[in-house]
């Protein structure tokens, strides 16, 4: 594991990195280091400092807590996109069985977007068009309420019935497969509502309203169904005309209820990189030896995302961009 970055005046010049028995050694880069660390997403320190808002459910791999921009700080970097991430929804699945795992959290994209499913507030309330792309409905969980001094959509529940566990998958079950662990099931709404938190009156309010806007055709609160993102993309069923693709009533029971997380693919700030990949400091000058790439670096596309491997071609032309730089400008010394 790399820990902090060796200078020489002002260059890099190598790593001080930690062997499997957690002992320092010393990596000597002659050309230069290029952090590709991945984000910080697994690190409450760093989530709680720099992200807009609570992420709770990372779906990355655990390891990426933030070491490389930790070095890029104590090496002078100056930093940009700090507040965003590549926000994905996710779901807890299992807590951690011994003191040094980390919980494992499932993605939740598909499963919203499908006819007969909702996602609703502590007041039982929608929130937000559930077939909006993932990372745009990232910051729907972070509207804040002034009078309350809360998040208002946090928490927030995935609502479905029976007739949604009969057609389609949910999470990581099949149809007729036993209902996922973390879910809640009730004969009724109020039922569901009361073993999850939610407002039993309000969440059997919205659905009755949800459910009359489905029969009439259109979701006059949020127009889920209206853009072609929404009855096109993966998760849409394809068996029905828009906006049926992923507008469905909610009526049968028994009911099912999965609590959801703000959660995160990766982070997107970090070190802010020239055209040449190269590090710059606070004064706009790159730190000659060091260079980012990846989710390490300060993202090139701001608070937006490009798309299912989205992360992955900035990573790959920064990557290669760095490796040029670096291959084709050899130190002094």
């Amino acid at each position: 594991r790399a820990r902090r970055l060796v200078k020489d005046g002002d260059r890099v010049i190598g790593v001080v990195a930690e062997d499997a028995e957690g002992r320092d050694f010393r990596v000597r880069a002659r050309r230069g280091v290029v952090i590709a660390t991945g984000g910080f997403e697994w690190n409450e320190t760093l989530v709680k400092s720099f992200l807009r808002g609570p992420m709770t459910g990372p779906v990355s791999v655990p390891e990426n807590e933030g070491d490389g921009l930790l070095m890029a700080i104590e090496a002078g970097a100056q930093l940009a996109n700090m507040q965003n991430a590549f926000w994905q929804q996710s779901v807890l699945e299992a807590k951690p069985q011994h003191r040094a795992a980390k919980p494992n959290y499932l993605l939740a994209s598909d499963e919203r977007a499908r006819p007969g499913a909702i996602l609703v507030n502590r007041m039982g309330r929608r929130f937000v068009n559930e077939a909006a792309n993932y990372n745009a409905m990232g910051k729907a969980l972070h509207a804040f309420d002034a009078g309350t001094h809360s998040y208002a959509n946090l928490p927030y529940w995935l609502i479905v019935d029976q007739r949604y566990r009969d057609k389609y998958h949910l999470f990581n079950t099949p149809p007729g497969a036993p209902v996922p662990s973390f879910m809640m099931q009730a004969d009724t709404l109020e039922g569901l509502a009361e073993l999850a938190g939610i407002d039993p009156a309000g969440l059997k309010d919205q659905v009755e309203r949800f459910n009359a806007m489905v029969r009439n055709g259109h979701d006059d609160d949020f127009n889920r169904g209206d853009a072609s993102y929404d009855n096109f993309y993966m998760w849409g069923d394809m068996d029905f005309d828009p906006p049926f693709r992923t507008l469905g009533v909610i009526d049968q029971g028994p009911f099912y209820a999965a609590k959801m997380e703000s959660g995160a693919l990766g982070t997107a700030g970090g070190p802010k990189t020239n055209a040449d990949g190269q590090v710059v400091d606070w004064n706009g000058n790159a730190i000659p030896g060091l260079y980012a790439a990846g989710n390490a670096m300060a993202c090139v596309l701001g608070d937006v995302y490009g798309g299912a491997g989205g992360t992955l071609g900035p990573g790959m032309t920064f990557g290669y961009i760095a490796g040029k730089h670096l291959g084709t400008h050899l130190p002094n010394h």
